[in-house]
């Protein structure tokens, strides 16, 4: 093989391994919003939160839970008690004080959650916590957790099955009077989501309309949004898509009902029923989007490399037929497999400072310097 030959051939591998690297960020539309999918950490930064392990509890015993920067007045009294396979919570009436309304916290935001967080940072939606005018209504629940810390958030809906980053309340730790108590566990306080990008900037207004026809409505905009962002996969879907659709084709339909039902009958029980029905099944749709469960992001990462595949086929089609080195011919590298969690590029980020951006652009300076001093040997 000729000099000129083999400094040509390491140009065009330098080539091909820079486009592997771009063509995904290219792949991207700039004119639109890539939502992050990727999985997140959120850590409560609070000296006094706490884990308990209420294993060994032979009676219930009170935990309290304290308000943060977003809800300093607010406080919650509760009582736990284990039993065989699961552990239970009450929350009397007036166990709840000094909370306001969720829309103060942002115009995403229509309700409380109320959460149970494991040692290894997995999220349990317990339930709604709900409210009669200003005052807290009674809330007994159960999660199958031995071992956990307590928080609730603020959310656009109570199906979320995965917290926001709006932590309102958490658990701190058992004074020391208290009868039967928990176990204290050291450890980190924190929790993982998919969910943590919502609109707090400005607060939103006082709900006219009942509270769960807003959550309705925003949880089908929610999922409206994620699922425009899933890209049509070739050939036939998989079953996850398809679950996808059909989940927010039904809480389409079950919104219209819910929206039916309240100008007959403002009042009417059909109003609710039909609302918090909208809102799980497009809970359920965003979620697949998402890739919170499923396979959907997997899916979305296979058709990037697909297209970076086809984009490298196309190059060696274009090489000239008589440079082809037979004498000595050069592997070109495969492209890289994409990594196990992907946060697609917002649109806002330029690509001038994508690392993979630059990697391509040192490719192309060293193919250069290849040339030059090959030419010149």
């Amino acid at each position: 093989m000729t000099p000129k030959t083999s400094a040509l051939w390491g140009s065009v591998c330098l080539l091909l391994l820079g486009i592997t690297c771009v063509a995904p960020l290219l792949a991207h539309d700039s004119t639109k919003t890539v939502q992050t999918t990727a999985l997140k950490v959120v850590e409560l930064r609070e000296p006094d939160a706490q884990i308990l392990s209420y294993r060994h509890l032979a009676s219930s015993t009170d935990v309290h839970m304290r308000g943060t920067k977003l809800a300093p007045e607010a406080r919650v009294k509760l009582k736990i008690g284990s039993r065989p396979g699961f552990v239970e919570l009450d929350i009397n009436r007036g166990g709840i004080t000094g909370l306001k309304p969720a829309y103060y916290l942002g115009k995403d935001f229509l309700t409380y959650v109320l959460w149970a967080i494991s040692v290894d940072g997995r999220a349990s939606n317990l339930g709604e916590i709900t409210f009669e005018r200003d005052e807290a209504v009674a809330v007994n629940v159960t999660t199958p957790y031995q071992t956990f810390w307590l928080m609730i958030t603020a959310e656009p809906h109570f199906a979320v099955v995965d917290p926001s980053s709006a932590i309102v309340l958490y658990s701190v730790k058992q004074g020391a009077t208290s009868q039967s108590r928990a176990i204290p566990v050291s450890g980190d306080v924190f929790y993982f989501t998919h969910y943590s990008s919502y609109e707090s900037a400005s607060a939103g207004e006082p709900p006219i309309l009942p509270n769960q026809l807003l959550q309705a409505r925003k949880a089908w905009q929610l999922a409206t949004k994620s699922v425009a962002l899933v890209p049509p996969h070739p050939g036939s879907a998989p079953k996850e898509e398809q679950y996808t659709r059909q989940a927010l084709n039904q809480a389409k339909s079950f919104l219209e009902l819910a929206e039916d039902s309240y100008r007959r009958d403002p009042r009417g029980r059909d109003v609710i029923q039909f609302a918090r029905t909208a809102a799980q099944s497009a809970e359920n749709a965003r979620a697949l989007a998402m890739g919170v469960v499923g396979g959907v992001r997997d899916r979305q990462l296979e058709n990037e490399l697909i297209s970076v595949r086809a984009e490298l086929e196309k190059l060696r089609a274009a090489q000239p037929p008589g440079d082809s080195g037979a004498e000595d011919p050069v592997t070109t590298p495969p492209p890289p497999p994409p990594p196990a969690v992907v946060a697609p590029v917002p649109a806002a980020t330029p690509l001038l400072k994508q690392p993979a951006l630059w990697f391509a652009a040192g490719g192309w300076a060293l193919a250069i310097v290849l040339l030059f001093r090959r030419r010149s040997g």
